[in-house]
């Protein structure tokens, strides 16, 4: 007997228990739809996702019409951007062909000539279409969708509003005064229990709404087949429904799904994911039996529209047009951008004679770009490489008196060892009572400003707090008014003097203890020196240059941290790297490995401020002597690369003057301190000899790589399934964010509100935010960020590449499915990765700049 037939019954959940096929079919229904949603990771440690990860496995456009069958997100620009784009000269009809030809081989024919879409983009133009409004591919609604259109009261502005209500106090995490007595719950039974007793569902019209809360199942899987069950929804549409109803709330999701899957056990066993599903469902199930509301569900077609590939093939509009401009925009950045690599020169970074000044470390940031090119051009005795900023250290870092701390390192990957924070970093040691009287001080002021910060939100000071102290605050006031702010961007000096800050750094402390022996140690060095590709040849001085960025009231700042540090200045790493190879143990082991460090080699910490290009380093009282002269004229350098970056970056954040630029950094008002990583398009893989004569114009992650230096293809793997995957991520939060800024971005940054310390509200209510705001995207007006996918070149043999491919399902997914596009330099010669997985040889031709 179908689960269909059974009796519906108000109060009685036996149908859960009479049919025990049930239980897994409602496990694997919520399997498939918990598998798209994308997760979003909190403020402190905001780090970009790619929030299509989901259904990376289905090729681009087939993801686009499977989205919009439950929902009204777009993944392509609307016609006028393209045309727009045309008119500027960034693509061609010659690129409209080769996009044409491409889709072709594809096996996706177009019925239309390149003059025919010139002609109806010409069209475009004339009648400045804009983008309907409505998604014809929708097959499915939500309840409150239906319920709002029959009875003119915006049902699904209402049951958003409470689900962030429960939510924001569920999840708070010290913001709000009266905390949730119901927080130690997972979150559908703290849902559940307070629900019960909340009457403003019911005066906003939704009659007895607490006595069907009350006759929920008490487990979220069970609440789930139930409401599905009373709606009557057929088995092989639940899927559909339920994704519909996900994507009715995709912030809150995107919440649960980092804390089911990306915290802890605890998190994972709760799975709060699943509740929240359970939660929206019941609200659309309430609604339609207090509106007595029913859906004909005969009326839609008995297929399963989620369980196959789809395609929009027979949509009624222009996507399949857009989609071949969206690829013809592509390829005319493509052959730009390779028209501008030297292809003959695959050697590796170092070469012999003299000893360099520097070799300078940069994250592989596309803001790392600049200033590497500054740096080469002011000095040519600096090399500089490109390395994931977390340089390979896998911590968590402890600040000196805190218990725990912060992961440095890609989302991806787990910390593997806790770094101490202490006074005996360097070659002297310092006495054990002079540093546990440092740690409390730091601890009694951050103790301090805890309760001061807590004090003057409290209900007792709301009132009296201003009138009281405002005077005091004028001089703090008036300097954060006009933007005076020394430009820094270390952490807060928690109440130390100078002289004692200096001496606090990261230490070996502990080390042993957590199974990180000298041999593991030695291990870890060996791999970071390997995977950047430095192992002869050394410079008098290494600098490992994490970076940061430096910003004013924003609670979205962590985005333009460090991604590869989890959303983190890269110091701590820097500082740790160059500690631990400045240790003669080290040395002596790695020699034995077969990698020669001279002993005059000092390896150097600093790190690159993104907001003002300025480069600090750190330690260098334990330069030795002998390197002070070598470390002025490196500082000397670095200052004059700093300033030419900044004169190259001021057009672009529309910046008058230095000091205008500079201010940005401390204007508490300023809503683009700096363009974080707007306008990446490329992901390069090779030595920096095949990009050093180019201008790439911030727009490019540059990773070193000599391969032959990876005869295994060891390293090689490592970046293909590292680096770029997260490079992906963050060209698809890019991308994302820009073509449907309200389903996947944040809205306007002017109007946020933090909520629980965790997240942001767009005003006061509504679903929770989690892609980019439209001021990191959008001038006001032009768009900074021009959506395209990755575009990835590496100067590698074609059969290591397939190597890895071939091993990796995700990998072969993002290529394959055409999520970024790949070019390979062999021997000179460029090959693109064809989508059945050939390479194709291009045209020298394709290869010259078009604009």
């Amino acid at each position: 007997m179908s689960i269909l037939q059974f009796p519906i019954n108000h109060t009685d959940h036996s149908f859960v228990d009479n049919a025990p096929h049930l239980t897994e079919l409602i496990d694997e229904v919520i399997n498939d739809v918990t598998e798209v949603i994308a997760p979003v990771w909190p403020l402190q440690d905001y780090v970009a996702v790619n929030p299509l990860g989901g259904i990376a496995h289905r090729s681009f456009m087939d993801a686009r019409a499977f989205l919009r069958v439950f929902a009204d997100c777009e993944t392509l620009m609307p016609t006028e951007h393209y045309v727009a784009e045309f008119q500027k000269g960034r693509f061609t009809a010659a690129n409209i062909e080769t996009a044409m030809a491409e889709l072709a081989s594809a096996g996706v024919p177009l019925n239309l000539s390149v003059s025919q879409i010139v002609e109806r983009m010409q069209m475009a133009e004339s009648t400045k279409a804009t983008e309907a409004a409505t998604n014809p591919d929708r097959r499915l609604h939500t309840i409150a969708e239906f319920a709002s259109g029959t009875d003119d009261f915006q049902w699904t502005e209402v049951i958003v509003d409470e689900v962030s209500k429960h939510c924001a106090a569920h999840y708070d995490q010290g913001q709000s005064a009266w905390p949730s007595p119901y927080r130690k719950l997972p979150l559908y039974q703290a849902w559940r229990s307070a629900a019960q007793h909340d009457l403003n569902v019911e005066i906003l019209g939704l009659k007895g709404f607490r006595a069907f809360v009350a006759h929920l199942p008490h487990t979220p899987a069970a609440a789930i087949a139930y409401t599905l069950h009373r709606l009557e929804v057929p088995v092989h549409l639940w899927t559909t429904f339920l994704l519909c109803q996900a994507f009715s709330i995709p912030g809150w999701m995107a919440w649960t799904k980092y804390q089911t899957h990306w915290t802890d056990e605890d998190g994972a066993a709760s799975n709060d994911l699943v509740g929240l599903l359970a939660i929206r469902l019941a609200y659309d199930a309430a609604l339609a039996e207090a509106k007595a509301l029913r859906v004909n569900w005969a009326f839609h077609a008995s297929q399963d529209f989620v369980s196959s590939p789809l395609s929009s093939t027979e949509t009624g509009d222009d996507a399949w047009l857009r989609f071949v401009l969206l690829r013809a925009s592509e390829i005319g950045y493509r052959d730009q951008l390779l028209g501008s690599l030297s292809l003959s020169h695959e050697e590796g970074e170092t070469a012999g004679g003299d000893q360099k000044l520097a070799q300078m470390i940069f994250c592989i940031d596309v803001r790392s770009e600049r200033i590497r090119r500054q740096l080469e051009s002011q000095c040519s005795d600096i090399e500089t490489f490109g390395f994931a900023g977390f340089f390979g250290m896998a911590m968590e870092f402890v600040e000196l008196g805190q218990e725990s701390g912060t992961s440095q390192l890609p989302v991806l990957l787990k910390p593997q060892f806790k770094l101490l924070e202490g006074m005996s970093n360097h070659t002297h040691s310092v006495d054990a009572t002079v540093e546990a009287l440092v740690a409390r001080k730091c601890q009694q002021q951050r103790t301090w400003m805890s309760l001061w910060k807590s004090f003057q939100g409290s209900a007792v000071s709301c009132f009296s707090f201003v009138e009281t102290t405002g005077l005091l605050y004028g001089w703090e006031l008036l300097k954060r008014a006009i933007g005076y702010k020394a430009a820094s961007v270390v952490a807060d000096t928690d109440g130390l003097s100078a002289r004692d800050r200096e001496q606090i750094g990261p230490t070996l402390r502990g080390l042993n203890q957590q199974g990180m022996t000298r041999s593991r140690q030695v291990d870890m060095a060996h791999d970071m020196l390997r995977n950047i590709g430095i192992v002869k040849d050394f410079a008098k001085l290494v600098v490992f240059c994490g970076h940061a960025c430096q910003t004013e009231n924003n609670p979205l700042a962590a985005g333009l941290d460090c991604g590869a540090c989890g959303g983190h200045s890269g110091e701590p790493n820097a500082r740790f790297a160059a500690l631990l190879l400045n240790q003669p143990y080290i040395r002596q082991a790695l020699a034995g490995r077969g990698i020669e460090i001279p002993e005059d080699t000092h390896f150097l910490a600093a790190l690159h401020n993104t907001t003002t290009d300025e480069m600090e380093f750190f330690d260098v009282n334990e330069v030795p002597s002998p390197q002070l002269c070598n470390l002025q004229e490196l500082v000397s350098s670095c200052a004059m690369a700093s300033k030419k970056t900044r004169l190259e970056r001021m057009p672009i954040v529309a910046s008058q003057s230095l000091g205008e630029l500079l201010r940005r950094a401390s204007d508490w008002s300023e809503v683009r301190p700096e363009w974080g990583l707007a306008g990446n398009a490329a992901f390069i893989v090779a030595p920096r000899t095949v990009t050093k004569n180019a201008n790439l114009d911030a727009r490019s992650f540059l990773h070193s790589y000599d391969y032959t230096q990876d005869a295994e293809g060891k390293v090689l793997e490592a970046i293909m399934t590292g680096p770029m995957i997260v490079a992906n991520w963050i060209n698809l939060q890019y991308y994302a964010s820009t073509v449907d800024n309200r389903y996947f971005g944040s809205g306007n940054k002017t109007v946020h509100n933090v909520v629980g310390r965790f997240g942001i509200l767009s005003g006061n209510g509504g679903d929770l935010m989690t892609g980019l705001p439209w001021q990191s995207l959008h001038t006001g007006a032009a768009y900074q960020h021009l959506p395209m996918r990755l575009q990835v070149v590496m100067a590698a043999p074609r059969a290591m590449i397939d190597r890895v491919i071939n091993q990796h399902g995700l990998v072969a997914n993002l290529i394959q499915s055409t999520w970024l596009h790949l070019v390979a330099i062999e021997d000179g010669l460029l090959y693109r990765y064809g989508n059945d997985g050939a390479w194709n040889r291009m045209n020298p031709a394709q290869a010259v700049p078009t604009i």
